[in-house]
């Protein structure tokens, strides 16, 4: 079903346009039309005042601030939720745009500080072990000169192949230092060699111009443990890394401490905010006279009475709304929100994963919810796997309990798990023929799995599948006589006489039906043929044929509920010949459960599949065009994830 729509106008003082505009968007039924492209009024475009301009400009660049403040205290502990009760009182205030600007100013300095602090810490604990690894294979090799006081110590690093520069270090060494130098040598790794040099402070300075003009690599230590011997460095660098963890603790408790004091008001700001930027943005749609604003909308029926009484409270009579008449080129843009019974509900997901039917449409979602979860049951038909997929999708509605498509989905598969259990007992199938076999299963109308019942149940899903194309060609026929469509019409008034005709006469050669009917079924399927071809005009001659038999193989298509059901019997019946063929009983079962889960997997999506298809393929062409819009009202987005209607 869909919401009765009426077209709206609001004709309203300019004084009262903030308070206006505020109202509509917490009431949120309304959906608002670009009065610049609608030409259903001649008023020019809204125009907003400089000092409006610099608000949008201000809130903006505040959001921006907002944004990137929260996000970086999401990566601390999560941030509270403010109470609903707290959210509404603070969302009818005014925003004190300055005392924001200055609070964002002095935490965002405090959080950027520790930021900083802690990314120094973290970069500090990757890199300190790295230096620990090549520093412990120099251990060894230290000098006691290394630790007289006064010393200092330097590595240089080459390529074993290049031995030459570190007999070029060593040269230059004792030219400058002579004596008063130690150098020692040692293999790091498989590919490196180093040089540990040992010298007085006060040389460094003529080394490190020697080591430059040698252009040789060094193993660089940070600041605190630059020129410490290899032993004392790894001290000191263990030390380090075993103190980091706590600092690093010590930020997130101060982050965290930020986010628990200014969390909740940095989320109701930005809350606040960004509708002030919609109710900014949406005066683009609004027209104005010299000293009024006018808009023009959507407005759901039975919230005429609601909006009417709200304006009143709020402005009194300084807003007018006016009840716009409804022409053929309005309801045929007037846009689309679904209402159906629980039970239905889900399946309008499947609904808009097609499209929304037009204003006009009939919405099909009553009858997928019908159909859809008959035709997996038809398909799967076992009882077994129908509870072990009820218990799955019962364990997963626990998991997603927010509305959205993937409990809508769930929903969709568990009603299709209760049909599986109907007609597994119908067809008298557990894990394939195990419920016959084990616990005295019999079938209650088809053994789907006999070879004597594979014509009676080809039978029955061509049964099926006629019955579900001469109902959607009975509601294209209504449709078009609705919208009187003569062409629609022609054409699917043809397609319903031709296919009951061509039904009633394989029944005569079937003997099912009396001979005296042929002539007439005849007469009629030629009337169907010529409707259907001049639907099309003169193509009609060529079309009319090719579309009559695309009909037939329309119907044909439902042959694919017998045939991936018994695709589906089979594997379980082989499951259960093998595991029984294996002589092992702990690895005859391990492989029956490995294909029956198997089988069970591909029993969810395969019929899942097939069935949409039938619908979106076969049934829904006979009457359904789609191509609606949505409706989209002018509203405050749930802060608390629950629906906003």
């Amino acid at each position: 079903m869909k919401r009765k729509m009426i077209r709206i106008r609001l004709i309203g003082f300019k004084p009262v346009l903030g308070r206006t505009v505020r109202l509509l968007h917490r009431l949120g039924c309304v959906q608002i039309e670009d009065l610049a492209t609608s030409g259903a009024a001649a008023v020019r475009p809204l125009q907003m005042t400089p000092d409006t301009v610099q608000r949008q400009e201000e809130i903006s660049h505040l959001l921006t601030r907002l944004d990137s403040l929260l996000s970086t205290l999401q990566g601390a502990p999560r941030l509270p939720a403010p109470p609903e009760a707290e959210v509404e009182k603070r969302m009818r205030e005014e925003i004190p745009l300055e005392q924001m600007r200055e609070a964002l100013a002095d935490v965002g300095e405090r959080v950027r500080r520790l930021v900083e602090e802690r990314e120094a810490l973290l970069e500090e604990e990757a890199s300190l072990p790295r230096y620990e690894q090549t520093l412990r294979r120099l251990m060894p090799i230290v000098p006691p000169s290394a630790h007289a006081e006064g010393a200092i110590s330097t590595v240089a690093l080459v390529n074993r192949s290049h031995q030459w520069a570190l007999d070029a270090v060593a040269a230059r060494v004792e030219e400058v230092a002579g004596a008063r130098a130690e150098m020692v040598e040692e293999n790091v790794g498989n590919e490196m060699r180093a040089m540990l040099i040992v010298m007085p402070r006060d040389l460094a300075p003529e080394l490190e111009k020697a080591l430059g003009r040698e252009s040789i690599s060094r193993l660089r230590l940070p600041d605190s443990f630059a020129g410490q011997p290899p032993d004392v460095a790894v001290t000191s660098l263990r030390q380090r890394l075993a103190a980091i963890p706590e600092q690093l603790a010590a930020v997130d408790r101060r982050l965290h401490e930020i986010g628990t004091s200014w969390g909740a008001r940095l989320r109701l700001w930005r809350a606040r905010l960004r509708e002030e930027v919609q109710e900014l943005e949406i005066l683009e749609r609004f027209g104005e006279t010299e000293y009024t604003f006018v808009l023009e909308g959507w407005l759901p029926a039975d919230d005429e009475t609601a909006l009417r009484d709200a304006l009143q409270r709020e402005v009194g009579d300084l807003v007018a709304v006016e009840r716009l008449p409804l022409t053929p080129e309005m309801e045929a843009q007037a846009p689309v929100e679904l209402v159906n019974p629980t039970p239905v509900r889900p399946f309008e997901s499947l609904i808009r994963i097609f499209s929304l039917p037009h204003y006009n449409d009939v919405d099909p979602s009553p009858l997928i919810a019908l159909f859809l979860p008959l035709f997996f049951g038809m398909i799967l038909g076992d009882v077994v796997y129908g509870l072990l997929l009820l218990l799955i999708t019962l364990l997963a509605r626990r998991r997603f309990r927010e509305p959205g498509v993937a409990r809508d989905l769930i929903h969709v598969l568990l009603l299709g798990s209760l049909w599986s259990i109907v007609f597994g007992f119908l067809y008298g199938e557990a894990l394939g023929t195990v419920g016959e076999e084990v616990f005295g299963l019999h079938a209650l109308w088809l053994e789907r799995a006999s070879p004597e019942a594979v014509r009676a149940l080809l039978l029955f899903t061509i049964g099926v599948g006629a019955a579900h194309i001469v109902l959607g060609l009975l509601l294209g026929v209504w449709d078009a006589l609705r919208q009187r469509s003569r062409s629609h019409l022609m054409e699917r008034a043809g397609m319903l006489l031709g296919l009951v005709a061509l039904f009633v006469v394989v029944a005569v050669l079937a003997e099912r039906l009396p001979a005296g009917v042929m002539t007439p079924a005849v007469a009629v399927l030629v009337v169907g043929v010529v409707l259907l071809s001049a639907s099309h005009g003169w193509l009609g001659l060529l079309l009319g044929p090719i579309e009559f038999l695309g009909l037939l193989g329309n119907v044909l298509s439902y042959l694919r509920i017998a045939a991936v059901g018994l695709a589906s019997v089979y594997v379980a019946v082989v499951a259960n010949q093998l595991a029984g063929s294996l002589g092992n009983l702990i690895i005859g079962v391990i492989v029956a459960v490995l294909i029956h889960a198997l089988n069970l997997a591909l029993g969810a999506f395969s019929p899942s599949i097939h069935s949409l298809r039938l619908h979106y393929v076969e049934f829904f062409r006979k009457f359904y065009e789609g191509g609606g819009r949505p409706f989209e009202p002018f509203r405050i987005e749930p802060r608390t994830g629950r629906s906003p209607r």
